[in-house]
């Protein structure tokens, strides 16, 4: 009888029919019925910063957050679970710095209404937190530059005014009592055995009036300040001074001393390179022709700066020579009258030219000996009139010197060759 009862059909429609019915009702009485929700620690957000800060204001208190307890209905209770409420405070009321409480609401996700809720707010304040506010400033810091690396062998690192920044000033923002500690920011470069110029961003350090780093809660302009410093290549270069034999005297005649005989130079590798594959620097040159008579008989100093191209830096610390000259053989200066022996050449065609100057005190340079046996006749004046622009008039023509001695090629000289002048006259051709 029992499994005739378990196999009716009329029992399980009934059955059905019954839980169905219990499930609605369960439904329908839970609907209606309100639970609890706590929700601890929510952001408070903050409207109405832009007028704090054109009032020269900020907040500065982090993490500001306030917790409430949220009765409704399970439905309601699941959108806020998945879509928690937001909490807005408005500060743009505030106008001095200091510590303020301010009111916040609280505002609920789509599809939740304050008219299905009941909020009930933590903490003794009520709908209130506090909020810290302080003076805010914005100021340029200068940059410095700090090298601890090292420069490879036979390169040279700059210095420290040599550091070159982009930007060349960094901004640091934040409360006034912080920003006002910064005295610069510094960039420090530690790589070693550079042969290259540093050129990378790097990052910086907050440096305080101590010259001690800083860690503080202020923002800067930028996170990396690209640096370039200069990593140069330097040589030892000898110098020289180029002789001209003359006036009676040779190379071997003088003794050529320098005060430095040679000078370290620094600079990109090319430069440097192409500077030692020269050899030298030459300093300049001394004409033994032109050598005045003191330094013949005490010997003399001239003093010559050292030439270097732009691109290269002269590190020694000096920025000329001392070139000292001592003539080691005994030679005297004798003046001859030369009047018989004046020519002119190169005149013009279908010109004709006079000589005007009727004398000429020609100076030579040699031992004594040599000396006695040259004569005027030995000594010819010639004016060159190449450059004389064809015109009837009188012109001042430089003179050269000759000598016609067998020994004047090499023992005996003209003394300041290049200081001589003839006036001679043009006129027409007849």
């Amino acid at each position: 009888m029992g499994k005739k009862i378990l196999d009716s059909k009329a029992l399980y429609v009934v059955l059905s029919i019954v839980l169905s019915f219990s499930a609605w009702l369960f439904v329908i009485s839970k609907d209606g019925t309100r639970d609890r929700a706590s929700y601890r620690s929510l952001p408070v957000e903050f409207t109405g910063v832009e007028m704090l800060e054109e009032r020269g204001l900020m907040i500065v208190s982090k993490n500001v957050t306030a917790s409430i307890t949220v009765r409704a209905t399970p439905r309601k209770l699941a959108i806020l679970n998945k879509t928690p409420p937001r909490l807005v405070g408005s500060v743009s009321n505030i106008n001095l710095e200091g510590t303020h409480s301010v009111n916040y609401t609280v505002e609920l996700p789509s599809g939740v209404n304050s008219s299905d809720v009941e909020i009930t707010y933590g903490g003794l304040g009520g709908s209130t937190v506090d909020v810290e506010v302080a003076r805010a400033l914005s100021r340029k810091v200068r940059i410095e530059g700090e090298f601890l690396g090292s420069a490879a062998e036979g390169y040279l690192a700059g210095d420290k005014d040599d550091f070159r920044f982009d930007p060349v000033e960094l901004t640091v923002s934040g409360q006034a009592e912080l920003v006002n500690q910064v005295s610069y920011a510094r960039v420090t470069v530690t790589e070693e055995n550079l042969t290259e110029n540093v050129g990378e961003a790097f990052p910086f350090q907050l440096i305080g009036a101590s010259g001690d780093p800083l860690d503080l809660d202020v923002t800067c302009d930028v996170d990396v300040i690209y640096t370039s410093f200069p990593i140069r290549a330097t040589a030892e270069v000898p110098l020289n001074v180029k002789v001209i034999e003359g006036g009676g005297l040779k190379l071997g005649d003088v003794d050529i001393g320098l005060s430095a005989p040679s000078i370290m130079v620094a600079g990109s590798r090319e430069a440097v390179a192409a500077l030692a594959d020269e050899g030298e620097i030459s300093l300049g040159a001394i004409d033994l022709a032109e050598l005045d008579e003191a330094t013949i008989e005490y010997g003399g100093e001239l003093t010559f700066p050292v030439p270097l191209p732009d691109e290269l830096e002269n590190i020694s610390g000096f920025s000329e020579v001392k070139v000292t000259v001592k003539v080691l053989k005994r030679v005297e200066t004798r003046t001859f009258d030369v009047t018989s022996r004046i020519r002119a050449i190169n005149v013009p065609e279908g010109w004709e030219e006079t000589i005007i100057t009727q004398a000429v005190q020609v100076k030579v340079r040699g031992t004594r000996a040599l000396l006695d046996e040259l004569t005027e006749e030995s000594i010819l004046v010639v004016a060159d009139l190449q450059k004389v622009t064809p015109a009837a008039g009188r012109y001042t023509v430089p003179a050269s010197i000759y000598l016609n001695s067998a020994s004047s090629v090499s023992d005996l000289g003209v003394v300041n060759p290049n200081g001589y002048n003839v006036v001679v006259a043009l006129a027409r051709g007849s």
